[in-house]
């Protein structure tokens, strides 16, 4: 029962995140970007949230934000998905020399920690938002290769599969008609952690600086720039702090309820 309550708290939570991204423009009047008042005003003096070091409506900045920062790792997702599901699927197809070469590649960039190798394509390709969503979805190629390979061996294995080669289904045919549909459910729950851990990665390099543009509503860069701010003005950096950590920990917990399912 607690289990359950928890997993309709942690619904709750993200579909509330999601309709916040959706309807900014509706319950914040304020324009992100714009000043509207004095710097650092408290919650008390502006209400509901006050405004940041450049008296700019920190409660619109915090709503806007909820669009990038839900974005961002979604399209950076479902670059890993897309990428990492169609190199694991022609290894496992094509199969002999080329998989093992691929697998020999996975094996190496996953000496490389995911976020470490997205901070190096970020300080390659140069900082802004584009950038950020190409480097963390380039940096989760490798586990998810390695994991969804793993998945799609595991089915190649059935019965059925050899019974189609034995029918004379190309394999294109046996990819796209059953491999691939039948690994949909685990590669589902996969992306749904990968998700988390985009959300954590892209967070993580706003938080550096490596948005670009710093007056961008993005939770990450707002977390950075409060915490210059951190005694006189603590909601700037408690607020993005607190939506950043519960939605990341919101996501992986129903990514894993959805794995034990």
């Amino acid at each position: 029962m607690r289990s359950h309550g928890l997993k309709t708290l942690c619904i709750l939570w993200l579909a509330a995140m999601v309709l916040i991204a959706l309807i900014a423009p509706i319950i914040a009047s304020a324009d992100p970007y714009m000043p509207i008042g004095k710097p650092l005003q408290s919650p008390q003096d502006h209400p509901p949230l006050g405004t940041d070091a450049l008296g700019r409506d920190f409660f619109a900045r915090v709503t806007y934000g909820a669009r990038l920062s839900l974005s961002i790792p979604l399209l950076a997702t479902l670059l890993t998905v897309f990428i990492g599901t169609t190199v694991s699927l022609t290894a496992i197809v094509v199969g002999g020399i080329s998989d093992r070469l691929i697998l020999a590649l996975t094996n190496a960039a996953l000496a490389i920690p995911g976020l470490l190798l997205a901070m190096l394509l970020v300080a390659g390709f140069g900082p802004g938002i584009p950038t950020v969503v190409i480097a963390v979805g380039l940096g989760g190629i490798p586990g998810f290769v390695r994991l969804s390979r793993s998945i799609f061996l595991g089915i190649n294995k059935m019965g059925y599969i050899d019974a189609a080669y034995a029918l004379g289904a190309s394999r294109t045919r046996i990819a796209l008609s059953h491999l691939l549909p039948n690994a949909a459910p685990q590669l589902l729950s996969l992306a749904t952690t990968h998700f988390a851990w985009a959300f954590m990665g892209t967070t993580t390099l706003t938080f550096l600086g490596l948005s670009g543009d710093p007056s961008v509503p993005e939770w990450g860069a707002m977390l950075n720039s409060g915490r210059m701010h951190l005694i006189q003005a603590p909601w700037l950096t408690i607020i993005p702090g607190i939506l950043i950590s519960l939605t990341i920990l919101t996501i992986h917990y129903l990514g894993e309820n959805y794995t034990d399912r």
